[in-house]
């Protein structure tokens, strides 16, 4: 399992009850499950936008091909009052960040993420 997370990285983030992470997947890796932790993420993959809600059951992560990650991981009860979506709602489900905001603003933010040089540090002013 060593090797299955070594393009993962995770410290603390400036934003109390959360943590910042970056994964690069460089190469196809079966799908590995997410175990459940109570936890929201606001994350960017390739581009995208996503939430991760709070999971209840392990979920299987995966990638099917050659991928980045940035995420901001919060602690339980501390992402619904940035997204403005009770967690209950987002349970077991991944989304992406337009059916929650308007895709405009989603648009607007995904870019800046994406032309950042860190998008783990530009994900986390998102969230500041």
């Amino acid at each position: 399992m060593g090797d299955d997370l070594i393009g993962y990285r995770e410290r603390p983030s400036r934003l109390g009850g959360a943590v910042v992470w970056t994964r690069t997947v460089t190469r196809v890796e079966e799908p590995l499950p997410v175990l459940p932790d109570g936890c929201m993420d606001l994350l960017w993959r390739d581009g995208t936008l996503l939430v991760a809600g709070p999971d209840t059951t392990a979920h299987p992560a995966g990638s099917p091909t050659a991928t980045q990650y940035a995420g901001v991981r919060f602690f339980p009860g501390t992402a619904p009052t940035l997204l403005g979506v009770p967690a209950h709602e987002l349970r077991d489900r991944r989304v992406e960040l337009t059916d929650l905001w308007p895709a405009a603003t989603v648009r607007e933010l995904a870019g800046r993420v994406s032309d950042a040089p860190d998008r783990a540090a530009a994900l986390e002013a998102i969230a500041l």
